[in-house]
């Protein structure tokens, strides 16, 4: 009985330290903030933060890590899926994912953000989108595939950090369909040339 109540606790000091590391990082870049100034903010004692972090770098390592696991999650679960043919289902995954979590990836995303964080998102799905050309065999080069993938993906980072900026304010249906809509015809639909 005792353990759980002690999990709990863990559980909720992490969270608290995650809120305010979080809020720290929308003021000021990573390198800028101590973890004494964590320890104030969220009320917490500062050997408190030592008993689960090295330091302010390990904790972000570490919340990056449970982020990218719940996102191998998605593409594990979307591995029988070509994206190419069904990018939709992916799309929403991916931005439900992103609206549960939309704390953490504005901070990863944004001004005082985490650049390795993009990168290794990128990989990510640019091993997926890579496995899936090569199984399909596209007739097209790897080139042409790597500039089209660029196209897109970087593109649905600049959607995904509008879309942190207003608060996450539409629905992630409606953002999966948008960005699948852009995928799928170009950013301003035909009909409207």
């Amino acid at each position: 009985m005792t353990e759980k109540k002690e999990d709990r606790r863990v559980r909720r000091t992490k969270k608290l330290l995650t809120q305010g590391l979080t809020e720290l990082m929308q003021e000021k870049p990573l390198q800028d903030i101590t973890v004494r100034e964590l320890a104030e903010r969220v009320d917490v004692n500062r050997g408190t933060f030592y008993l689960y972090y090295r330091d302010i770098f390990d904790m972000l390592a570490q919340i990056e890590e449970d982020l990218f696991s719940k996102f191998d999650q998605i593409i594990v679960s979307h591995k029988d899926d070509v994206v190419f043919s069904h990018t939709l289902p992916f799309l929403e995954d991916l931005f439900n994912f992103i609206q549960e979590n939309s704390e953490m990836c504005a901070v990863l995303l944004g001004e005082h953000g985490d650049m390795a964080f993009v990168q290794r998102l990128n990989h990510v799905v640019h091993e997926k989108c890579m496995a899936d050309w090569q199984l399909i065999r596209h007739p097209r080069s790897q080139d042409e595939f790597t500039y089209r993938y660029d196209f897109v993906v970087f593109g649905c980072i600049g959607l995904i950090r509008t879309w942190l900026s207003r608060h996450c304010t539409e629905d992630a249906s409606y953002m999966a369909n948008l960005a699948n809509d852009m995928i799928l015809r170009g950013s301003i639909p035909l009909e409207e040339l």
